[in-house]
C-alpha cells in the first residue's frame, strides 16, 4: 500500500526509506481492529478473508495515521530509536551527511505524507455517501483529538510531577492514545458495517475504556523491568503510577523523591542508575496495586449495555476482554 504512494516520491533513497519504515515491526493492532470489528459486526467472521477493498483501505489509513504519529513523537522527544532500528529522522539523516538538522526536517516532511496519504486512502473511498461522510467526520475528530493530547502532553512535559493532576493525565491517555488507537478503528468497523449510531457510542465507551487501560499497563510493564536507556523514568515521563506513587509518600521522602525526578529530566536521559533507585522505591509503595485496581475498574466497565450490539459483535468483545485479561493485563510483578 505505502509503495502506490511513495511512487510519488522524487528520491529512491527517500522512498526506500519509507517502505521500509512502515514494513518495519509494529503490532499492527489499529488495521486488526478495523478488520475484526467490520468482520464480527457483519458476522462474516474473522479471518474469513472476505472483507471489501473499503475495509482494507480504512485500516491502511489508521496505520499510515500512526506512523505519522510516530514519526513526529521521535522527533518531539529526540528519540534515537524506534522498533529496534534508528528512529526515521535518524535514518533521513544519511541522505545528507549524517546532518541531524536535515533529518528531523525531512522526517517532519516525511510525517505529513504518512498524514496525507491516509487522508487520500479515505477520500478515494468507494462508498456509499453517507459512509463517506461519516468516515471523514470520524477521521477528522480522532485527528483533532489525538493532536489535542498530543499538545496537553508537551504543555505538561516539563511541569514538575507535583503540579500534575489525575484528571488530565487520564485525559491526555484518552486522547493520545484510546482516541486513534481502539476507538477510531473500531468505529471505522462500525460505520463501515451500517451500524446504527447508537451503537456507536456503546462501541466508544468499550474502546476507550479499554485504550486508557492498555495505556496504564503498558506503563506498569515499563516500570517493573530495570531500567535501560528510553525506559519512561529515563524519559521522565508522567504516568498514572508515578502519580500515585508520589501521593503514598510524605516529608523527607517526598522531598527527595521530587528532587531525583528532576536530576533525572536535567540529565537529558544519562541518569539510568539513578532511575533505577526511583523505581525500587516506587515499587515499594502501593502504586502498583493502585494501578491495577484502576485497571480492572475501567476493564469491568467495557461492556456496559453491549446488549444492543449484534450478537457477533458483542461475543467476540467479550472474548477479547477475557483474552487481554488472561494475557496482556495480567499482573506484571
Amino acid at each position: 500500500m505505502c509503495r502506490r504512494f511513495s511512487s510519488q516520491v522524487d528520491s529512491p533513497l527517500l522512498s526506500q526509506c519509507l517502505n521500509s519504515y512502515i514494513q518495519h515491526g509494529g503490532k499492527r493492532i489499529r488495521p486488526q481492529l478495523v478488520i475484526w470489528g467490520y468482520s464480527h459486526a457483519t458476522g462474516i467472521g474473522e479471518g474469513s478473508g472476505e472483507v471489501p477493498p473499503c475495509v482494507s483501505d480504512v485500516a491502511a489509513a489508521w496505520e499510515l495515521f500512526h506512523a505519522f504519529l510516530l514519526i513526529h513523537d521521535d522527533i518531539i522527544d529526540g528519540s534515537d530509536r524506534r522498533r529496534n532500528q534508528p528512529s526515521l529522522h535518524r535514518q533521513l539523516q544519511s541522505l545528507d551527511s549524517d546532518s541531524p538538522r536535515f533529518g528531523t526536517n525531512l522526517g517532519i516532511v516525511a510525517g505529513d505524507l504518512f498524514y496525507a496519504w491516509a487522508n487520500q486512502l479515505l477520500s478515494d473511498l468507494d462508498v456509499p455517501a453517507d459512509v463517506f461522510r461519516q468516515m471523514h467526520r470520524l477521521f477528522a475528530r480522532v485527528a483533532t483529538t489525538t493532536g489535542l493530547g498530543q499538545a496537553v502532553d508537551v504543555l505538561q512535559s516539563h511541569a514538575p510531577l507535583a503540579e500534575r493532576d489525575e484528571a488530565t493525565l487520564l485525559r491526555e491517555y484518552s486522547w493520545k492514545t484510546a482516541a486513534y488507537t481502539f476507538e477510531g478503528p473500531l468505529l471505522s468497523a462500525a460505520v463501515l458495517a451500517g451500524l446504527p449510531l447508537p451503537m456507536h457510542a456503546v462501541i466508544s465507551r468499550y474502546a476507550l475504556a479499554l485504550g486508557q487501560a492498555y495505556q496504564m499497563q503498558n506503563d506498569l510493564l515499563d516500570l517493573v523491568r530495570p531500567v535501560a536507556e528510553g525506559s519512561d523514568l529515563v524519559e521522565g515521563k508522567h504516568t498514572f503510577t508515578l502519580l500515585k506513587a508520589r501521593q503514598f509518600l510524605d516529608g523527607d521522602a517526598r522531598a527527595t523523591f521530587d528532587r531525583d525526578l528532576d536530576e533525572i529530566v536535567a540529565c537529558n536521559g544519562r541518569a539510568i542508575g539513578l532511575a533505577e533507585s526511583v523505581r525500587c522505591r516506587l515499587l515499594a509503595t502501593p502504586a502498583i496495586a493502585c494501578t491495577a485496581t484502576r485497571i480492572n475498574e475501567l476493564l469491568d466497565g467495557c461492556m456496559t449495555d453491549t446488549a444492543v450490539l449484534p450478537p457477533s459483535l458483542r461475543d467476540a468483545m467479550a472474548d477479547c476482554l477475557d483474552r487481554l485479561r488472561a494475557g496482556y493485563f495480567a499482573m506484571p510483578v
